[in-house]
């Protein structure tokens, strides 16, 4: 219950702010890379991400596109029950091959009990431009004095998942 807490605290930023203003990217070279969606296999991405600065994330990608993450919390809203919180955020994957580098607006629930999400959005810029994208994360609590993967910071909470990019689903 107490690591429940602790990751609507991170998320509500001092258990009380329930809405926060977008953000512009700072991912360079992701607006000169716009490729259609059009069909293909689904591209998997894992990631790892943690909180730099409340609502900015930082992050490692790998699977299909490894490479680096960056992201915005862009809203929440603890919703009445206390366990749910639902999500919008914007994900930012930096490939190792720049072609492969894209944004997705996301939305979805995070369940506190379960240490659980669930988000579903589009790439909005960048590679697959138009293909909708499905997250899902376990929230990961490191042990005292670690961290979640060689470079976070120690003793932060982590969010560990996959980004599943749906080629075919463009328009």
């Amino acid at each position: 219950m107490r690591h429940a807490l602790i990751g609507l605290c991170i998320f509500t930023a001092a258990c009380g702010q329930t809405s926060l203003p977008t953000s512009p990217s700072g991912m360079a070279g992701v607006t000169s890379a716009q490729t259609q969606a059009n069909g293909g296999a689904d591209v998997e991405v894992t990631f790892t991400k943690w909180f730099t600065a409340f609502p900015a994330m930082a992050g490692v990608t790998g699977g299909d596109v490894p490479g680096t993450f960056a992201g915005t919390v862009l809203g929440l809203d603890p919703l009445d029950n206390g366990t749910i919180v639902q999500l919008e955020a914007r994900y930012e994957v930096a490939g190792a091959d720049p072609a492969h580098s894209f944004v997705a607006h996301i939305e979805g629930k995070q369940n506190n009990p379960t240490q659980k999400a669930v988000l579903n959005g589009t790439v909005i810029t960048g590679w697959l431009v138009g293909a909708q994208v499905h997250v899902t994360y376990d929230v990961i609590v490191p042990p005292t004095g670690t961290s979640c993967v060689p470079g976070a910071p120690v003793n932060s909470t982590c969010f560990q998942g996959t980004i599943r990019v749906m080629q075919g689903s463009a328009s």
